[in-house]
């Protein structure tokens, strides 16, 4: 312990209200004080933040001992050091507040130190206003020879400490050579085992040979059946992939070629009802036909759609067969308002599908479902298609006729 003051002791003074500051306790407190309740590091701190300045490579002891004195004189680093210990205790300062004389100060001191809490119960007491002089007194020498054990009790531990590091570095040489005596015996482990699996493998292959002679040839033979094995294989399933591949493209020529012979077949249609109606009006040129000729019994016919150019070559040849004719293009210039007037007048409608607009062939066939009239879709705008429709209602009317 360090004591600065050279005056005798005197009692702390006495403050009615409010905890004892730190220049009014006795300087004999101040070292003990600042031993127990700081550390070293938190004893820097209050020194940079109290702006004492020490020399460089200055011992711990003269930095505690530069503190204790300027704690003594009062001023900003005592004032400081109050704080710092007030704010780092404040749960001990708040625990002893609730005693309000010293024999609970000195049961509280009693707890405090069978629990170890000495540091903070400490500051606490010594600031604490209802602390008598007696309890002062006690408590200081309790600090006192605790730090005296505890300066005994680490040099017993620092001796033993020194004792246990002589052992461990025994220990580790020991265990340095039996690590060094395991990797030897690991090594020559895997060298027998080596050795071992060697000759067994030489007993295998004279054995081998003994019972087949010519076991490396039809090994060997094996060997290039598993290779052509392996070649076979992969040339099936090129094979399988190949034919899967021309599979595919045999299902879409086959839909393709019934596709065009239902054209084909229309297209006959179309042209022999063309030459048979071509034929019946060469023949004949206007005068009385045949009785069995085409004949729409005076029915009107609206074509909606096509090509305009076309249009006066259908009038004619619904006129030829006794038929009315009209024609709209769709709603391309025409009015939408007039096709509705032309749609109710119709006895059948025709629209060929590759020439009109989808809107417009929409509305015509919804209009001619709703007013229950033959609804006819061309598959082209050409009058080889048209004439056949004109045929196969002329077939049908017949066909639904009495005799």
């Amino acid at each position: 312990m360090c004591d600065l003051s050279k005056k005798p002791f005197h009692p702390p003074e006495r403050v009615r209200n409010g905890r004892r500051r730190l220049h009014q306790l006795d300087r004999a407190y101040h070292c003990t004080i600042l031993g127990t309740c700081l550390n070293l590091q938190e004893l820097y701190k209050v020194l940079r933040q109290s702006g004492i300045t020490l020399p460089p490579g200055v011992s711990d002891y003269d930095a505690h001992r530069s503190l204790v004195g300027a704690s003594g004189r009062g001023g900003h680093a005592a004032k400081r050091l109050q704080r710092f210990l007030d704010r780092k205790y404040q749960r001990s300062i708040t625990g002893l507040g609730r005693c309000h004389d010293s024999q609970a100060l000195e049961q509280a001191w009693q707890e405090a130190v069978k629990q170890g809490d000495i540091a903070g119960t400490f500051w606490a007491l010594v600031t604490h206003p209802q602390s008598s002089d007696a309890l002062l007194q006690k408590v200081y020498g309790e600090v006192h020879m605790l730090c005296h054990l505890a300066g005994a009790s680490q040099r017993a531990d620092l001796k033993r400490l020194a004792a246990l590091e002589s052992e461990v570095d025994a220990l580790h040489s020991i265990a340095a050579g039996n690590s060094l005596k395991h990797q030897r015996q690991l090594l020559e482990r895997d060298r027998l085992i080596a050795q071992l699996e060697q000759r067994m493998a030489e007993q295998k292959r004279v054995t081998r040979n003994q019972r087949y002679p010519d076991g490396d040839a039809i090994h060997q033979e094996l060997q290039e059946m598993r290779r052509g094995h392996d070649r076979t294989q992969r040339q099936l399933e090129r094979c399988r992939r190949r034919l899967d591949h021309v599979r595919r493209l045999a299902r879409q020529l086959q839909q393709r070629l019934d596709s065009t012979e239902l054209l084909l077949q229309e297209s006959r249609g179309e042209h022999q009802a063309m030459e048979e109606m071509l034929a019946d009006l060469l023949e004949h040129n206007g005068q009385d036909r045949r009785p069995d000729a085409a004949d729409l019994r005076g029915r009107q016919g609206v074509y909606v759609g096509g090509r305009a150019s076309l249009s006066p070559h259908f009038r004619a040849l619904v006129k030829q067969l006794h038929g009315e004719f009209e024609h709209h293009d769709g709603g391309v210039e025409e009015s939408r308002a007039n096709l509705h007037c032309l749609l109710g007048k119709a006895d059948m409608v025709f629209c060929p599908i590759d020439c009109v607009s989808h809107d417009a062939c929409l509305k015509v066939k919804r209009f001619c479902k709703q007013h229950a009239k033959p609804f006819i879709p061309l598959r082209s705008s050409g009058l080889s298609a048209f004439a056949r429709e004109l045929t196969r209602i002329d077939q049908a009317n017949t066909a639904a006729t009495p005799n």
